[in-house]
C-alpha cells in the first residue's frame, strides 16, 4: 500500500512539474506574440497611412510581384524568394499593395521568436524579451522594413539560421544543423547582405571549432551548404540574381581608391553606437563560462564592429550600418540577461527602450514614399489619355518604377523604344538645371503640377 502511495505521489509531482513547464513555455510564447502584435500594429499604421509604398524600392516590389502573377517570373534579376513570398500574400489578400505591406512586416517580425529563444537560452527570459523589444522598436528595423523590405525580410531567416546553429552546437544534434543549413540557403535566396553576414558568422564558427572534431561536424554542414550556394550564385545568374558579384564590387570599391582606406570622420556619428555595442559584447565574453555562448557572442560582436569600420565607402557603409537591427538586440539582450537581479534587469531594459523609442518615432516620421500621392495621380491621368501602343520614356529611376506599376511599356531612353510606337517622355517638374534635356523634336504634351510629358513622333526602322 505504501509503495502505491509513493508511486502515486511521484506521478502527481511529475505531472505538476510538467504542467508548470508547459505553462512557462506557453507564457513565454504569449509574451513574444504580444510584442509581435504590438509592433505589427505600429508598423501597419505607418504602412497604411498612405496608399503608396515607401522608399525608392517600394514600387519595385510591386513590379516584381505583378510580373510573377502575370508572367510567372521576375521582371528584373534578383534573389527571388522574398518576391514569391510577397506574391503569396498578394494572392491571398487579393491586392498587391496590401500583400506587400502586410506580408513584408509579418515575415520581418517573425524573427522575434528566433531572437527570444536564442538570447533566452544564453541568459534568461528577461534577456530574451529585452532583445525582442530592442529588435521590434529599432530605428534601423523600421527603416529597413519600409525602405529596404527584402533586406528586412532576410533578417528573419538569418536569425533562425543563428538559432539552429547555436542549438546544433549546444545540444550536439545534427537535426538542428540540417535546419540551420536550410535557413542559410533561404537567406541567400532573399538578400545578399543578410547572407554575407550569416555566412561570415558560420565561417567563423567553423574556424573556431576546427580543432574540436566532435563539435565541428555540427557547424560545418551549414557552412558547406552556404559555400555551395555562393558558388552556384556566381555561376548561375538566376539563382541569386547576380548579387554575389556585389561582394566583388565592394572589394573593388574598397581597394580601388587609396583615399577610401583613410579614416572618415564624417561617418563617426553613425558608427559610434554599433562600435560601442560591439565593444560591450567583447567585454561581456570574458564573463561567459559556456564555450558555445562565449564563441557566438564573440563572433556577433566582431561582426558588428567589422560592419561599421569608418573607412568603408559611404555607398556601402550606410547599408552595413543598418544591420545593427539584428546584431544589436542579440548583444544587448545578453548584456541585460547577465545583469544581477530581476529589478535591475527591468530597469536596464527600460533605459534602453527610453533611448530607442524617440529615435524609432523620429524614423517613422521621416520615412516617405519616393513620390507624393498627387504625383502618382498625375501619372495615372497621363497614362489614361495616351494610345495603347505608347512607350513611356522615364530617365528618372524612382519615377520610372512608379510608371511601371501602371504600365509595362516603360523604357529608360528613346533608343530602347520599339519601332512605330508613340514615345512620351515623362519627367518631374524640377528646376531647369536639374532636368535632363529632351530631344529638339519633342513637343509638350502634358503639364501637371508635379510632372510634365513630351511627345515624340513614332520611331521608324532605319532603312
Amino acid at each position: 500500500m505504501n509503495t502505491l502511495r509513493i508511486s502515486w505521489i511521484k506521478n502527481s509531482l511529475g505531472r505538476l512539474s510538467y504542467n508548470k513547464y508547459v505553462d512557462k513555455k506557453l507564457l513565454e510564447f504569449i509574451m513574444v506574440t504580444l510584442v509581435f502584435i504590438t509592433a505589427f500594429t505600429v508598423y501597419e499604421l505607418k504602412q497604411f497611412s498612405t496608399p503608396l509604398l515607401y522608399g525608392i524600392d517600394g514600387p519595385y516590389y510591386y513590379i516584381q510581384v505583378s510580373s510573377i502573377i502575370n508572367n510567372g517570373h521576375l521582371k528584373y534579376p534578383d534573389p527571388p524568394l522574398a518576391f514569391y513570398i510577397l506574391t503569396g500574400f498578394s494572392v491571398l489578400l487579393n491586392d498587391i499593395f496590401v500583400g506587400i505591406k502586410v506580408g513584408s512586416i509579418i515575415v520581418t517580425l517573425l524573427a522575434l521568436y528566433a531572437i527570444y529563444y536564442l538570447v533566452k537560452k544564453i541568459t534568461n527570459p528577461i534577456g530574451g524579451l529585452t532583445a525582442c523589444l530592442i529588435y521590434a522598436f529599432s530605428p534601423a528595423l523600421i527603416r529597413l522594413s519600409l525602405d529596404l523590405m527584402k533586406n528586412a525580410m532576410g533578417l528573419t531567416f538569418l536569425s533562425f539560421t543563428l538559432l539552429f546553429s547555436y542549438l546544433a552546437l549546444k545540444k550536439q544534434n545534427l537535426r538542428f544543423s540540417i535546419l540551420s543549413s536550410v535557413f542559410a540557403i533561404l537567406t541567400g535566396l532573399i538578400h545578399i547582405l543578410d547572407f554575407t553576414v550569416i555566412y561570415a558568422i558560420l565561417l567563423l564558427l567553423t574556424i573556431m571549432n576546427i580543432r574540436n572534431k566532435h563539435a565541428l561536424k555540427y557547424v560545418i554542414l551549414p557552412t558547406v551548404f552556404g559555400s555551395i550556394l555562393l558558388a552556384l550564385g556566381f555561376i548561375f545568374y538566376d539563382i541569386m540574381g547576380g548579387d554575389p558579384y556585389r561582394i566583388i564590387f565592394f572589394i573593388y570599391d574598397l581597394l580601388g581608391d587609396r583615399q577610401l582606406l583613410m579614416f572618415n570622420m564624417y561617418v563617426l556619428p553613425n558608427v559610434i553606437l554599433p562600435l560601442s555595442i560591439g565593444i560591450v559584447g567583447l567585454l561581456l565574453c570574458t564573463r561567459l563560462r559556456n564555450y558555445v555562448d562565449k564563441t557566438l557572442l564573440f563572433i556577433l560582436s566582431l561582426t558588428i564592429i567589422a560592419l561599421n569600420l569608418p573607412f568603408y565607402p559611404s555607398q556601402h557603409l550606410w547599408r552595413f550600418n543598418l544591420m545593427i537591427a539584428i546584431l544589436a538586440p542579440l548583444i544587448l539582450g545578453v548584456a541585460v540577461g547577465y545583469v544581477k537581479g530581476t529589478i535591475s534587469r527591468l530597469v536596464f531594459t527600460l533605459v534602453l527602450l527610453g533611448f530607442l523609442i524617440p529615435q524609432f518615432t523620429a524614423q517613422i516620421y521621416l520615412i516617405r514614399p519616393s513620390i507624393s500621392l498627387g504625383e502618382y495621380q498625375e501619372i495615372k491621368q497621363l497614362i489614361s489619355i495616351v494610345p495603347n501602343n505608347t512607350i513611356f520614356v522615364v530617365p528618372n529611376t524612382k519615377l520610372r518604377y512608379w510608371v511601371e506599376t501602371l504600365t509595362s511599356n516603360v523604357v529608360k531612353s528613346p533608343r530602347e523604344a520599339p519601332a512605330y510606337s508613340y514615345i512620351v517622355i515623362v519627367q518631374e517638374k524640377v528646376p531647369f538645371k536639374f532636368k535632363k534635356p529632351v530631344p529638339l523634336m519633342a513637343k509638350p504634351f502634358y503639364n501637371g503640377v508635379y510632372i510634365e510629358a513630351y511627345i515624340l513622333p513614332p520611331k521608324r526602322l532605319k532603312p
